[in-house]
């Protein structure tokens, strides 16, 4: 068999002798078969890139609270001695 377009653009199937039609059909199938492997594997990669890119995106996220955090836990240490020098200099006034 063999594929022709006519005018319209349509594909006739046509008899070619020897077994011509068989080749082109196993060779249009190995093309098919070729780039669907191609497509897939690129499919692969792009959904693999992605992954990648949420989880440094997790990672980014996690530093950024685990900073924030750090901070927090700063500034409430900071705090606490001031409360407590506050609180030495009025145990000093009443004379404790």
């Amino acid at each position: 068999m063999d594929f022709v377009a006519d005018q319209k653009t349509e594909v006739k199937r046509e008899e070619v002798p020897g077994g011509a039609g068989d080749y082109r059909e196993s060779v249009r199938k190995l093309i098919e078969k070729e780039v669907q492997n191609a497509m897939d594997e690129e499919l692969r990669k792009a959904a693999q890139e992605l992954v990648d890119e949420q989880r440094k995106a997790i990672r980014q996220i996690v530093e950024e609270q685990k900073a924030a955090i750090r901070e927090v836990v700063e500034e409430e240490k900071k705090a606490i001695r001031v409360r407590a020098e506050d609180l030495r200099k009025s145990m000093l006034k009443l004379g404790l």
